[in-house]
């Protein structure tokens, strides 16, 4: 592409992004969709519209860039804001540097205290340990409860209270000895579905995929924002498999709170310093993690969301709105 292309690129991929999710998040209130996996599916669409379909547009219908498009059938065109100039730059170049900033810090805000703590030296897992056999229990029986095969279970003798998934290719569930003194048995075999859930859908793969398209659409805030929706999506669908799964909702939120509590005193110190508005962000990041664990909680205090009727017609009805709207938009 050349260098107006590549500007206009970023201007429809930023500005398409805002749209597509907008329309999906009234979509998903007006609906009531309540579910997270449908609610997944609707932000997946929102997501794939930077990744697939505005390269798509400009591959295949180069037209649009016309001016005699733009002036004759657009809707809206981003490059008549440059009619208004400030400091001698049009009004569309201001907005586009504005929100690559924005994408950009959101991007960092997160990738650089995850790229300290994946260099911070951790604690050394043990497999097999002997002294880890009433979690290596409650993990068979969360398998069990899931209908999946039981995977390895890393033990970790000192530190704080740990219990997490990871692993691609092999997935193994790391727990504290910390964390299984915290937790009853009831709310320990609830968190340990919990992990085995996200095992089961894959989402240790599913977060680097996250992770790539946030790093491929690092300019694009509406991205940003996007993936931690979907983020926070898998945990309310690792959190009612898990539920469902256990038959014990209850225990399973006691114990994410236990957990977030034992933990969250240490959030701040861990982002301190990894970029210069860390200090300033802290406190209202903790207050957002503390708003997250609540909304979890009092979702699992509560049924099972029922899902919405015929959920893939209007995620088909909402693409082809989204395509026949956006297609006039350069």
């Amino acid at each position: 592409m050349t260098g107006p292309r590549w500007i206009d690129f970023t201007g429809q991929a930023i500005f398409h992004t805002l749209v597509a999710a907008l329309v999906v998040e009234a979509l998903i209130r007006l609906w009531r969709v309540r579910q997270p996996e449908q609610r997944t599916g609707f932000r997946l669409l929102a997501l794939g519209w930077p990744l697939l379909v505005v390269p798509a547009l400009f591959l295949a219908f180069p037209g649009r860039e016309a001016e005699t498009f733009r002036d004759a059938r657009a809707l809206f065109a981003g490059r008549h804001w440059d009619d208004l100039a400030f400091l001698g730059v049009g009004l569309y170049g201001w907005w586009i540097g504005f929100m690559v900033a924005a994408g950009l810090g959101l991007f960092l805000l997160d990738l650089v205290p995850w790229l300290r703590a994946r260099n911070a030296r951790s604690p050394a897992w043990i497999a097999g340990a002997p002294m880890a056999r009433p979690a290596e229990e409650a993990l068979g029986q969360a398998a069990a409860a899931l209908g999946i095969e039981k995977p390895p279970l890393a033990w970790v003798a000192e530190g704080p209270p740990v219990l997490f998934c990871t692993g691609t290719r092999q997935p193994t569930v790391v727990i504290s000895r910390a964390a299984v003194e915290l937790l009853d048995p009831a709310e320990l075999a609830g968190a340990l579905a919990h992990e085995l859930a996200h095992l089961e859908k894959r989402d240790p793969t599913l977060s680097w995929a996250l992770m790539g398209a946030r790093a491929l659409m690092w300019f694009n805030p509406g991205v940003q924002v996007l993936v931690r929706a979907i983020a926070r999506d898998a945990e309310r669908i690792a959190d009612e498999r898990a539920g469902n799964a256990c038959r014990d909702r209850l225990a399973l939120a006691s114990g994410l709170l236990k957990l977030f509590r034992a933990t969250e005193g240490r959030a701040p110190a861990r982002t301190a310093g990894a970029t210069p508005l860390s200090a300033a962000l802290a406190e209202p990041i903790a207050r957002a993690r503390a708003h997250d664990i609540e909304l979890r909680c009092r979702a699992l205090m509560g049924p099972a969301p029922a899902p919405v009727p015929l959920a893939r017609m209007r995620l088909a009805a909402a693409a082809l709105g989204l395509g026949f709207l956006l297609f006039f938009v350069v």
